[in-house]
This record gives C-alpha cells, structure tokens and sequence, in this order.
C-alpha cells in the first residue's frame, strides 16, 4: 500500500547558511500528499530540485524460485569446488508473469521518475498523483496474478516433486498462506534532507550533514540532465539508423517501439525537466513538430515521408551529440539498472 512519510525535517535543511540577498526557499508540504509547494525562483539548483520533485520509495518482492543444490548430489568430472549449482523451485507460467509485471511497474517508475539513489526515485511534482493512481491500479492487478498463483501453487509442488526427484526437498515448499505473504508492493512518499534534531544535538554535525545533502541534491540535478540528454540522445540515434534504407536499398524494418519509446519520452518531457533544460526543451519540440500525427506504418509506407523523418531525427541527433558528457560515470542510478 502506499504511505507518506516526511524523513527529514524539509528543503529548507538543504539550504547553506542564508546569505541577506539570498531569496527564500521553497518547502514541500509535510503532509506528502502531492499538493505543489509554493514556488519562489531558487538560484541553487539542487534546492531547485529538491522543490521541484518528491522522493519515492518503492517496494517490489516475491517468492524466491532457487535454491542452491549441493555438489554432493552432482555427478561431474570437474573440481566441485569451482561448481556453483541451483534448482528453479516451480515451472510457474503463473509465477512469470507476476515477474513481467514487476518489470512493467518498473519501466513506468523509470519512464516517469528520475535517477537518484538506489530504491529512491524522484518524482516530478506534477506527475505525483497521475502516478499514484497508476500505481494503485497496478497494484490491483497485481494482487490478481498473485492470486492465480497462489491458487495453483499445490499443482505446481507436485510437479516439482515429479521433476526434481532426488533433489526435491519438501522444506523449500511452505504452506500457501506463508508464500503468499512473501508477495508485496507498496511505496512511500518522503522528503530529502537533514534530521532537525540533529541541530539541537550538534550544530557542528547538522552544518555538515547539511551541506553534503545539499552536494547530493546538487550532483543529482546534473545527473538528471545528463540522462535525459543521453536518454533522447539514445531513442533520436536510434530512430534515425532503423528509417535508412539497407545496403541493398531496402528500407530496413523497424519495430513499433522504435516509434512508441521516443514519443513516450517526448510526451513525459514537460514535466520531467525539473532542471529548466532549455536547450534539450528545443530539440524536445523539434522531435515532436517532427513527428505530429506520423504513426509507424506511414513511416513504412510513404518512402518521402521516411526520409524526411530521418534526416530531421539524424540533425537532431548531430545536435544532442555536442551536448553530452564524454568522460565520467554516473553517480545515481534506478534500482533495475544496478542489479
């Protein structure tokens, strides 16, 4: 279920000692309730984040379908010390398609949210309650494969104790009831910052945790640009190589997604650039000026129409092309990315 929490105190603990001309701050609500603050223009761009955006939290699990096999039931001419051998539990259809729709939760939290650290996305402000009813009914649907697994999970241990044989263990199959509750989703809504109470503990410490939140926010402010830049980069790039014709003049076949993914990403833009990037903004528009009203099969059917996508998609991804940063790795990450 989701739930609403305010871990740290607010925005403003990310904020170094005020300077007299320095304006003021923008604080999220406490509530977490999705509400838009009230926005005065911030000069600090990660105290512009940290207005712009609401940290989420969410959690996926489900039942473990491995266990280790001992090597001592393994027949094999090799040092077993070097062998490392798992079983799969069940052959579950039912089981995998819970593991595909954990996948598509998670490509909209990607497709929505924006990198921060491991288990913690930022989400845009203005897409907070969209979200939350995206999540809510994912959560629905969820409960429902989770149900059909549950119904046929006795099925599914006797065909496990026919298959396995000798290396079947009743013990890695617990009751119903106790899988079931090995299946969870909810996500939580929390704020980023500095504890308060550290300031009446230690001045000294609170000022430093300070300025690292603020280094932090800061730091992801840049990886959100960069992303979004590699991100377009990445979709325009690839868009422009599928519409050219092959080598042997044919134009090459190209898959729905190729057209789907980058209007998803145009489409989710507006409210994604939480780091006011004018000039990727630009290119935003000249994508979609460039696709309006253009589906997939027009573009596999009208040869002129082709060309002019793709040259306009390779020009705009000359452009973006100048506009990324070579050298440096990233620093924050979505969870799926780091596993």
């Amino acid at each position: 279920m989701s739930t609403q929490a305010l871990l740290f105190s607010s925005v403003e603990s990310l904020v170094p000692p005020p300077i007299p001309t320095a304006p003021p701050v923008a604080a999220l609500n406490g509530d977490g309730g999705g509400r838009n603050p009230v926005h005065i223009p911030i000069a600090d761009p990660g105290v512009d984040l940290a207005s712009k955006t609401v940290c989420i939290k969410v959690r996926l699990s489900t039942m473990g379908n491995t266990r280790k096999v001992s090597t001592s039931q393994i027949e094999a001419d090799a040092d077993k010390d070097l062998l490392r051998v798992s079983k799969h539990l069940l052959d579950s259809a039912e089981l995998k398609a819970v593991g595909r729709f954990d996948g598509e939760i998670r490509r909209f939290l990607y497709n929505i949210c924006l990198p921060f650290e491991i288990g913690i996305h930022l989400l845009p402000i203005p897409a907070l309650e969209m979200v939350e009813q995206r999540l809510r009914a994912f959560r629905a649907d969820r409960e429902a494969l989770v149900a059909s697994f549950l119904a046929a999970y006795p099925g599914l241990c006797q065909d496990a104790a026919r298959r396995l044989r000798g290396l079947y263990n009743p013990a890695d199959y617990p009751p119903a009831e106790e899988v079931a509750r090995e299946f969870g989703f909810s996500w939580q809504y929390v704020s980023f910052g500095v504890p308060e109470q550290l300031r009446g503990i230690s001045r000294e410490v609170f000022e430093q945790e300070r300025e690292k939140a603020a280094q932090r926010m800061a730091e992801a402010s840049s990886e959100i640009q960069q992303v979004l830049r590699e991100t377009m980069a990445r979709l325009v790039q690839h868009m422009a190589e599928r519409l050219r014709d092959g080598t042997d003049g044919k134009p090459l076949r190209f898959k729905e997604s190729t057209v789907s993914n980058l209007v998803e990403f145009l489409a989710n833009f507006q409210f994604r650039n939480v780091t006011d990037d004018g000039d990727l903004q630009r290119l935003v528009s000249q994508a979609r000026d460039l696709l309006q009203g253009i589906k997939a099969d027009d573009l596999r059917s009208t040869a002129a129409l082709r060309t002019r996508v793709q040259q306009g998609m390779a020009e705009i991804a000359g452009h973006l092309d100048t506009m990324l940063v070579k050298d440096g790795g990233r620093k924050f990450r979505f969870e799926e990315e780091a596993q």
